[in-house]
């Protein structure tokens, strides 16, 4: 089976070491290089989420709620992006994909247009991440619709222990099994607890 590229388009813009104060959303995501793009593109198409994204969304998440959206955000549209490599979900364009990453590579970045160390470094991240999902909103709302149908039931499985119990001839008296969740973080960060081949290597 053929590996699923992300994209097929070229990049716009270059990357500028000193960005200038005031710069537009659109100039803010010229920040991020080709070979940054083409990095978080492979390593994606192998399943894996980049240490250095890892580490930062992991940071975000345990700062306040400007953050955790970045974090929430960021992590839907990995998953996206994997469903898409794999195979399984096809609801997005090329030119999508593209800007997808982009912002993922953006957010990423350390030293973008307010470098991430500053105290309001990541004001501009949420900025983008605000951006593409009110643009994309559609191609979101339909991987969300998708996911609860297809992917969510997955996070689900009966313990093997519990079994049902003899009808008690009582109506609405049977037990059903007991469900146990599977570790969210690692199915948000690759989905192979579901045991989907890799289409991507």
């Amino acid at each position: 089976m053929r590996t699923r590229e992300l994209n097929t388009f070229e990049l716009g813009g270059h990357p500028r070491p000193h960005p200038a104060v005031g710069q537009t959303p659109r100039h803010r995501l010229n920040l991020v290089s080709r070979h940054e793009i083409e990095d978080l593109r492979h390593k994606l198409a192998r399943g894996q989420i980049p240490p250095d994204l890892e580490s930062k969304l992991e940071k975000l998440s345990r700062g306040d709620l400007a953050h955790r959206s970045i974090e929430q955000n960021c992590r839907t549209i990995i998953a996206l992006l994997l469903a898409v490599c794999r195979g399984v979900f096809n609801g997005t364009t090329a030119e999508e994909r593209e800007r997808f990453l982009r912002v993922l590579a953006y957010v990423r970045k350390d030293d973008d247009a307010t470098p991430d160390y500053r105290l309001d470094g990541f004001v501009d991240d949420l900025q983008e991440v605000r951006a593409i999902a009110r643009d994309l909103d559609s191609v979101l709302q339909n991987f969300k619709s998708w996911r609860l149908c297809h992917q969510v039931p997955a996070m689900w499985q009966p313990d093997q222990e519990l079994m049902i119990k003899p009808s008690t001839g009582r109506p609405g008296k049977a037990t059903l099994p007991k469900l146990v969740p599977i570790d969210k973080k690692v199915a948000a960060e690759s989905w192979r607890p579901y045991g989907w081949p890799c289409l991507c290597d």
